[in-house]
């Protein structure tokens, strides 16, 4: 008996290694410890603008950037699915042509740029980590943004909630750092099923894209999913989003990368604050 049930013990461990573990070479792997989250916004600069954008590479931080697609195909750097939050309008990104999201104004009288846009703006001054959102063209946002990335001068990685993704770069561009997003469970429902929530909150999926390194959820920093990627496997981790000088130290002092943003919360992070 204690002998079967050791071996159905081992077996479920093995199972959890191989589903969970990340990439090999992450630990070796040399992130920037800042990002500027959406770029440097803030104090009337909209997110995901090139001003927010530049006044990050003025800060000397990296950036963390969103790309999905128009209706037309066009790479655009746009965090939301709907325009709802930031222009007031209830339609979807990717119903709208990218003519139509250029004549609309974002707040503070910034304009939603293309992914070439804000390469070229950037123009190799900061590293860039960019997001690949989730939607029905998946595999052809991918393969638009990694032929306009790979003309890039500068540093990049690329992330993703969606593990497909992940596996799309591991796939078509594996010198490319690539870091699996992870967030709580209640996430993801909507977009899958309870018992799918659980696995992707839990990083069952990593055997699909060996990520280099886990970008988790500042919620889930004690979690056992994060845990588990710090002291079983030693991942390369990035926390986000940390919005307050204490949690920046801290995970800075464990050696993480941290997707930050300025002037919110309690204690709130300023730009003296970018400059250890």
């Amino acid at each position: 008996m204690w002998r079967g049930l050791a071996a159905v013990v081992l077996a479920l461990f093995a199972a959890f290694i191989f589903c969970t573990a990340p990439s090999r070479r992450g630990r070796r792997l040399a992130l920037p410890s800042l990002y500027a989250h959406r770029g440097l916004h803030g104090n009337g600069v909209a997110e995901n603008t090139l001003v927010a954008f530049e006044r990050a590479c003025r800060a000397g931080v990296g950036i963390e950037m969103d790309v999905r697609l128009s209706a037309d195909g066009e790479v655009v750097v746009f965090h939301d699915d709907t325009l709802a939050r930031l222009c007031g309008r209830n339609e979807r990104v990717d119903a709208l042509t990218l003519a139509q999201l250029r004549a609309l104004s974002l707040p503070g009288g910034g304009r939603i740029p293309t992914l070439a846009e804000a390469l070229a703006a950037i123009d190799g001054r900061a590293p860039l980590l960019v997001e690949i959102k989730s939607g029905a063209n998946l595999a052809r946002l991918c393969a638009r943004t990694l032929e306009q990335m790979r003309g890039y001068a500068g540093v990049w990685a690329v992330e993703s909630f969606h593990p497909l993704a992940v596996r799309y770069f591991r796939r078509h561009a594996a010198s490319v750092p690539r870091g699996q997003l992870v967030s709580l469970p209640d996430e993801y429902l909507g977009a899958v099923a309870r018992a799918g929530a659980w696995a992707l909150s839990h990083l069952l999926t990593n055997f699909l894209s060996r990520p280099d390194f886990i970008a988790y959820d500042l919620r889930m920093a004690t979690g056992c999913a994060v845990r588990a990627q710090r002291r079983l496997y030693r991942a390369r981790l990035a926390a986000w989003t940390v919005r307050d000088r204490v949690r920046l130290r801290e995970a800075l002092a464990r050696g993480e990368s941290v997707i930050f943003e300025c002037d919110r919360g309690k204690a709130p992070i300023t730009q003296e604050d970018l400059r250890f």
